[in-house]
């Protein structure tokens, strides 16, 4: 799952909404657990929460069950609360709101 970093996409919703240096946060925190050799379920849930002018991030998945907290500093844009899913079909990867589905 996610190995194909050439058909990433995204919906026009994240793309208003969720600043670049987010959307390519999230896409590293799944390629690093790809080059740890982490199995990566289908579907991976990201927790954005701003606190303390930082962005906190809970990365977690199903299956197998793993959830990874991480703190970030923004450079280009502030901190924002949102729940993102990234998608693999398979074909292709798809950033997604759960609203979006």
């Amino acid at each position: 799952m996610f190995s194909d970093k050439e058909k990433r996409y995204m919906t026009r919703m994240i793309a208003e909404v969720v600043h670049v240096e987010i959307q390519k946060i999230l896409w590293d925190l799944i390629d690093e657990q790809r080059k740890n050799d982490l199995e990566l379920d289908y579907l991976q849930v990201f927790e954005l929460i701003a606190m303390q002018g930082k962005q906190h991030v809970i990365h977690r998945q199903e299956v197998p069950e793993r959830s990874v907290r991480r703190v970030f500093k923004l450079k280009y844009t502030t901190p924002i609360n949102q729940t993102i899913w990234c998608i693999d079909s398979d074909e292709y990867q798809m950033m997604l709101f759960p609203s979006d589905y």
